[in-house]
């Protein structure tokens, strides 16, 4: 930089020390910055309140060096501006107090030979002189009130903290500063302006610290403090302010300021703290409250039963996601309006209302698939027993009832299916008791054959009934042997019945008992069904064997062969009330094929005759052969709580 570049910077810098006019510095700087950067015209700007305001200028001042000005202050960095024919341009580098851009200098002159290069040096010059600006303290109490209601117009705690800082620099003129926040024993700052982020973390440290946070009341520290002296580089005072609440101490404000404030300062000073305080500690309160609210809003959220939360006059407060799907509502639009004909269900909305203080009921909602719901409503009180409003909330009862339901079908199907045998049996039994010795011998074969088959159908409801409850229960588990398929099935060979197989080896590996019980299960239905003859056909497919029982009974109508393998499904009609069943036999041919690695369908028409047919692999390699359940997951509720 050449010798009469350097006047300007030494003579700037000794009138900071020897404490000169800043507004005569800020000229001093802008001229050398023009002759540094080989300009003709300069503009140094501030910013008061937000507004760039001109501090300093060497004249009038061509538009694009406003422009270049404005742009630097914008984008925080250096900025070139070029007039659309190309001759005039304009630099401008930002002014900055510790970590605020506070103003810009700029310097226009020919496009071509502008050299910023020593711009920056003289934009920290006029810095420091901008600095060391006089206090501006307020000059009337209604400035003092629009600053302190400044402060308090915002519940956050982070915009609070920049509020008060703005009017600390607007009331008192500060250039920094920081607020600690007391946590218990922990001190945090969780806001400063004007400081270098290291070196108040190394001022931090200081042993002298601690004795500007910890002061009962306003504290005034020289530019000498060591503490203080860090912070400002030895040329500001601080003043330390306690901020009080409610008899509780929340922290401690520490302004930068040029000057000791007097008397008068002093009690503004104090009154400013106080002010602080009260908004620092409603940003607290607002901010728990909003936790509250979100941990609450998050816990219902979450919760997979609908909720809804009415206030006094019902109107939505709260819909959780799953009311919203229940009732298709736009939760986003529809809070805060009022509740009457968006349920579509009258008895909830009667839940809701004033009159309701707190009762269960169930309703049925849904019309393409009905579901069976508990509603409880209960009154929202205030401590002091006011009613805030009231709470729906829903819980689908569905399978509980259907379980109910199935679970009262079962007894009665059972109890009917297991009378029928008992009652034959005994009346047999009875007649032998009592003329056993008289009966003609032919009379006693029938009555002993007919106990032995009501025996047998009552061994074999038994135990269907027991491998259902093995199924549910998990414990259900397949005793598998290389056995010849041929045999078995030929072995179902009896009156009416026809087997047709080919003649050739078909050794699978089955639970014998298992595949014995799904035939007899499937033949004995179609013989009861069916008057004429009943036909049982295997086919080698190959990698399975298939197993056909066919019947020309009365069929099976359509919309009823999808459910026919469900447990305790039985079809309607005069022919199914005739024969009995308790609805369970179909229900465990499938498990027990299935077991197996098959599959098992049914094939019928309505006065042709139906065809049952199951599937065994042919080869099959099991370790641990086990008759698996599909049970329902268990219903689970995650709760995430943020604070």
């Amino acid at each position: 930089m050449a010798q009469e570049h350097t006047e300007h910077l030494q003579r700037v810098l000794r009138g900071l020390v020897a404490g000169s006019d800043p507004i005569r510095l800020l000229d001093e700087a802008l001229r050398g910055a023009v002759q540094a950067s080989h300009g003709r015209q300069g503009l140094l700007v501030g910013l008061v309140d937000g507004v760039s305001t001109p501090l300093a200028s060497t004249g009038a001042v061509p538009r694009v060096v406003v422009d270049a000005a404005e742009g630097a202050i914008a984008s925080d960095r250096l900025a070139r501006r070029t007039e659309r024919d190309g001759k005039r341009g304009a630099v401008a580098e930002c002014l900055r107090v510790g970590d605020r851009v506070v103003g810009a200098l700029a310097v226009g002159g020919d496009a071509t030979n502008l050299d910023p290069v020593h711009l920056p040096l003289f934009a920290h010059c006029a810095s420091l002189a901008l600095a060391r600006r006089p206090s501006t303290a307020a000059s009337s109490v209604t400035d003092f009130l629009d600053a302190l209601a400044g402060v308090a117009s915002d519940l956050d705690g982070a915009s609070v903290l920049v509020r008060v800082f703005d009017a600390a620099e607007r009331l008192f003129g500060a250039t920094a500063g920081f607020c600690a926040v007391f946590d218990g024993s922990a001190v945090r700052i969780p806001h400063y302006r004007g400081l270098d982020r290291e070196g108040l973390r190394d001022a931090s440290r200081h042993p002298e610290f601690k004795a500007l946070l910890t002061s009962p009341g306003l504290r005034v520290d020289p530019p000498t403090h060591p503490a203080v002296a860090m912070l400002s580089n030895g040329v500001d005072t601080a003043v330390g302010l306690p901020l009080y609440a409610d008899g509780r101490r929340l922290g401690h404000l520490v302004l930068m300021l040029g000057e000791a404030p007097d008397a008068a300062l002093r009690a503004m000073l104090t009154s400013f703290s106080t002010h602080v305080a009260l908004a620092l500690r409603s940003a607290q309160l607002y901010r728990r409250v909003g936790d509250k609210e979100e941990q609450l809003t998050s816990v219902v959220h979450c919760m997979a039963n609908p909720v809804i939360v009415v206030d006094e006059a019902e109107r939505f407060v709260l819909i959780n996601g799953a009311a919203a799907e229940l009732f298709s509502l736009a939760a986003a639009f529809e809070l805060g309006q009022p509740v009457a004909g968006k349920l579509g269900h009258p008895v909830l909305e009667e839940l809701l209302s004033e009159h309701n203080h707190g009762r269960t009921t169930e309703v049925v909602i849904g019309e393409v698939e009905p579901r069976v719901y508990k509603a409880s409503a209960r009154p929202v009180m205030s401590s002091g027993g006011r009613i805030l409003g009231r709470v729906l909330v829903l819980d689908d009862i569905t399978k509980e009832r259907e379980t109910d339901q199935v679970k009262s079908d079962f007894v009665a199907v059972i109890g009917h299916e297991l009378r029928t045998p008992l009652t034959v049996m005994k009346g047999y039994l009875r007649t032998l008791v009592h003329r056993g010795e008289t009966l003609d011998p032919q009379v006693r074969e029938l009555a002993l054959k007919a106990i032995e088959s009501n025996a047998d159908r009552l061994q074999r409801m038994i135990e269907d009934v027991l491998f259902v409850s093995a199924v549910e229960s998990g414990r259900s588990h397949l005793h598998l042997d290389d056995v010849d398929f041929g045999a078995l099935v030929d072995a179902a060979v009896q009156d009416r019945v026809k087997v047709k197989r080919p003649r050739k080896d078909l050794t699978l590996s089955i639970d014998t008992a298992k595949i014995q019980q799904v035939l007899h299960h499937l033949v004995d239905n179609a013989l009861k069904y069916s008057d004429g003859e009943v036909q049982v056909e295997v086919q080698d497919r190959g990698d399975e064997i298939e197993v056909a029982v066919i019947d020309r009974g009365p069929g099976i109508f359509s919309g009823d062969v999808p459910r026919l393998f469900e447990r305790f499904f039985q079809l309607d009609g005069a022919s199914t009330r005739a024969h009995g069943g308790t609805g369970i036999g179909l229900y465990v041919c499938r498990r027990l094929v299935e077991g197996h690695g098959g599959k098992i369908w049914c094939e019928s028409r309505l006065g042709v005759g139906s065809r049952f047919a199951f599937t065994l692999p042919r080869w099959r390699e099991v370790e641990t052969p086990e008759v698996t359940i599909d049970a329902p997951a268990a219903d689970s509720t995650t709760i995430e709580v943020t604070t």
